[in-house]
């Protein structure tokens, strides 16, 4: 098992979008999961063990957006 989800497991997580862009985009940003780079076709580079943590609700791998109020 790869450390990083295969072509088709992105694809089935991003289920319409087939964009690779737009797949990063939803990734980082709906799901909160960091990506980690992209290959030179364009795929996401997602860690296996953040998708697992935060698709089974473990522990929040990354604040999903927002303002810090603090200083």
């Amino acid at each position: 098992m790869s450390l990083h989800l295969t072509e088709a497991e992105v694809n089935e997580l991003c289920a319409p979008l087939k964009q690779r862009a737009a797949q990063q985009r939803f990734i980082e940003h709906v799901l909160g999961i960091p990506v980690l780079g992209k290959r030179p076709d364009g795929l996401p580079l997602v860690g296996r063990s953040a998708a697992e943590q935060r698709l089974n609700n473990k522990q929040p791998v990354s604040n999903p957006g927002g303002f810090k109020w603090s200083k």
